[in-house]
């Protein structure tokens, strides 16, 4: 019977001491979690404090989505993007914003403040020709505009791909009735050449098959003002500023601010690019290609630029084969980088309004000795 009564209370005293354990474990657990959500909470602030000021801790926008420029109010910051069902999309017209603002046909602004030579000079690409990251006048189109004297249609657009770029100027050039072309590219763009959504947005695409091109995705799938879709990742935690400096600064940006679908094969950017130089030469009028470069190209590791390097050294290759007039930006800047450092040229990835001064010097440099233009400015 003794046996009996130990065994009977000793049962109780077991389970007391295994409830005794697990609440210990889940008030630690508890405390952690809360400790961690403080230390994030605390982070927070002070990134927000320390990237954007006391009027961040109440404006709480998804910062993914204004990258991007697809906020509800991103407008009264810069131009959105107007949807295009043959290009994809494109600067909208009439738009006014902080930093860029679009004529009545959607080129960016320059300040020209006397009359200025006819034709005009074109120039199309991607966000390195619209001139990210600086004012309208800060842009290189507005410098070597001023430098020369005669108008510089800004016509880049953020975002495009080598064979958008080829679209638009092919459309453009008959409108404009420009002097010359300037078409302006990066090696990312030939990349992006392969897809048939960039920046998660539908755009047209080429496949290449016994050395012909076939056009896809034409007309491009949307609808004007139609939402542009983040990823998830971005759609949950977008509105966080120590989330959006970790993605940045790791580099993930594909998967957060935008999604990318493949139309061509990989590795097939290069046959295409090189298969639409014949139809920027049948355009009738000089097309200068010139390759620029991001503040990653001159950051990355020694493999990766060699890997861009033979990329482009292809490209201008097939330029100049199909008569157009190749122009290297890395050989020229190179010295330029040397002197004064990357931080000098660059903001974030874009070209500062130092940065884009020295280009439209070396661009008019060039376009001096091809004997296409004059220095006007007296300098």
């Amino acid at each position: 019977m003794s046996v009996d009564r130990e065994a009977a209370t000793a049962a109780p005293k077991g389970e007391r001491k295994l409830r005794s354990r697990s609440s210990g474990k889940a008030a630690t657990i508890a405390l952690m979690a809360g400790s961690i959500l403080v230390s994030l909470l605390l982070l927070e602030l002070g990134c927000r404090l320390l990237l954007s000021g006391p009027g961040s801790l109440t404006h709480w926008p998804n910062l993914a989505r204004e990258r991007m420029g697809t906020g509800p109010d991103v407008a009264s910051i810069r131009c959105q993007y107007a949807f295009d069902p043959e290009i994809g999309w494109t600067s909208p017209p009439g738009c006014v914003s902080r930093t860029y603002n679009a004529d009545a046909d959607g080129f960016r602004r320059t300040s020209a403040r006397s009359v200025l030579a006819e034709p005009p000079v074109l120039v199309t690409g991607s966000s390195f020709a619209k001139g990210d990251e600086v004012n309208d006048d800060e842009t290189w189109p507005a410098e070597l505009q001023a430098l020369t004297g005669r108008k510089v249609v800004n016509a880049g657009v953020s975002g495009y791909a080598f064979d958008q770029t080829a679209l638009s100027t092919e459309r453009l050039v008959p409108k404009v009735k420009p002097l010359f072309v300037v078409m302006s590219f990066t090696p990312g763009d030939i990349r992006r050449s392969e897809l048939k959504v960039a920046w998660s947005r539908e755009k047209p695409y080429f496949t290449e098959t016994g050395g012909k091109l076939a056009l896809h995705n034409v007309p491009v799938p949307g609808q004007p003002n139609a939402p542009v879709p983040l990823p998830e990742p971005a759609r949950w935690l977008g509105r966080f500023a120590l989330a959006d400096l970790i993605v940045q600064r790791l580099g993930l940006q594909r998967g957060w601010y935008f999604d990318e679908v493949r139309g061509a094969p990989a590795g097939s950017g290069e046959a295409i690019v090189c298969l639409l130089m014949p139809r920027l030469a049948a355009l009738g009028v000089p097309v200068v290609v010139m390759a620029q470069y991001s503040r990653e190209y001159w950051t990355q590791s020694a493999a990766r630029r060699d890997a861009d390097r033979r990329s482009i050294d292809k490209v201008m290759g097939c330029a100049s084969g199909a008569g157009l007039i190749p122009f290297d930006l890395a050989r020229p800047m190179q010295s330029v980088v040397d002197a004064k450092g990357v931080d000098a040229l660059y903001r974030s990835d874009h070209h500062s309004a130092e940065g884009n001064r020295i280009v439209a010097g070396l661009v008019l440099a060039e376009l001096e000795r091809l004997k296409l233009v004059a220095r006007t400015d007296g300098r």
